[in-house]
């Protein structure tokens, strides 16, 4: 091996220690946590309320889909979450389905009554 294949060598192994060193090493640090939190006012809670996802976040589509988007987003979920398809998995499983099922109806409902089309 000559020299200006080991100067090669070598130098391409400090470059690759110093790439995957900057990778590693140079990710930024999570802030601690106070250690004390001030105590809210009163009569306002602590943790944020929870709120409902919008019905087109609930069928994946965006603000100003179209009827047919909307009806198409439904269908396929609904073929994923439908209970009767997990109807056999067991009881916690279909409640889940039935739970995600209901949450889509009531979304499709929405957004058809918003494009003025009926459900």
């Amino acid at each position: 091996m000559s020299t200006t294949e080991i100067l090669i060598t070598l130098a391409g192994l400090y470059f690759g220690y110093w790439i995957v060193s900057k990778l590693i090493m140079d990710k930024p640090k999570a802030r601690p946590a106070p250690e004390y939190q001030s105590a809210p006012p009163p009569g306002q809670n602590r943790e944020p309320e929870k709120t409902e996802p919008a019905w087109y976040e609930i069928l994946n589509v965006p603000v100003d889909a179209t009827a047919a988007e909307i009806k198409f987003s439904y269908r396929t979920l609904m073929s994923q979450y439908h209970p009767d398809k997990v109807a056999n998995l067991g009881d916690e499983l279909k409640a889940v389905a039935e739970r995600k099922s209901k949450e889509i109806n009531v979304a499709y409902e929405e957004g058809m009554r918003l494009r003025g089309e009926h459900a």
